[in-house]
């Protein structure tokens, strides 16, 4: 019954992490101070066409299914990522409740999940890591270390956060000295350093590597099924293989 609601929570919740994906990065990039009422205001609407969406609309999964992913009020096809956000997040806390049943420490794993599917697919869709996201994950993770809930220490929480932004910073400023332009994004650095408060500062160069691995297999792929070498200075998001790396390291330390 547990992981039932658990997994119910996770889908509604879900579909508001679309609403933040989809409106988050479009307001910073307008405004890096504006408030976070335009998560609330205005109601939800149809992406394509801006339509007022109806509850029959709203509800996780199923009206992506009965609606065939396209809007009601223009045909316009609904990009598949809503339904993956929504069946995710179902999934993401669906598994917190069965491992931490429903308390604070189940709480704070499902809160971690949340903030790295929004993070995956922001910088997927835009290039973007926001502050607001990453360094949420950070002080989550500090709270969690401090309050006995993560199996990481305070000192190792606080050295990964140190180490984990440092690393690819120093990277990045040899990088930029050989080829004269950046080889990460400032957001790169958070997010690596708010995954080592969840890991501890040992595991840094292991995720660091393992994305590695994982982003030159994908671009690899995305080369062949392309059909064409892809530049050198092209520009790729690094953060989803940050995360995929990382989440292997916070649920291996469990």
């Amino acid at each position: 019954m547990e992981i039932l609601v658990a997994t119910i929570w996770g889908l509604i919740i879900g579909s508001f992490l679309n609403v933040v994906i989809h409106r988050l990065p479009r307001a910073l990039i307008k405004d890096p101070d504006a408030s976070l009422d335009f998560l609330l205001w205005p109601a939800s609407t149809a992406p394509c066409c801006g339509s007022k969406l109806s509850w029959k609309e709203n509800i996780p999964v199923f009206s992506w299914i009965f609606l065939r992913g396209k809007c009601a009020h223009c045909g316009h096809g609904i990009s598949p990522r809503y339904i993956a956000v929504e069946i995710l997040t179902g999934a993401a806390f669906a598994w917190s409740a069965w491992q931490f049943d429903i308390t604070w420490m189940g709480l704070l794993y499902a809160s971690f999940l949340a903030i790295a599917i929004c993070l995956f697919f922001i910088d997927l869709e835009t290039f973007l890591l926001p502050d607001r996201l990453t360094l949420s994950m950070l002080w989550i993770g500090l709270l969690g270390s401090a309050t006995g809930f993560l199996p990481v220490s305070p000192q190792d929480a606080i050295w990964g956060a140190c180490l984990g932004y440092l690393l690819p910073w120093s990277v990045n400023k040899l990088y930029f000295l050989i080829r004269k332009h950046d080889g990460f994004g400032g957001g790169d650095f958070k997010l690596l350093a708010a995954l080592g408060v969840w890991t501890g500062w040992v595991n840094i160069v292991p995720i660091l590597c393992g994305a590695s691995i994982i982003g030159l297999l994908v671009i690899g792929l995305v080369s062949i099924f392309k059909r064409k070498n892809l530049a050198m200075n092209q520009a790729f998001p690094f953060g989803p293989f940050l995360l995929i790396s990382g989440l292997g390291f916070v649920v291996g330390r469990l």
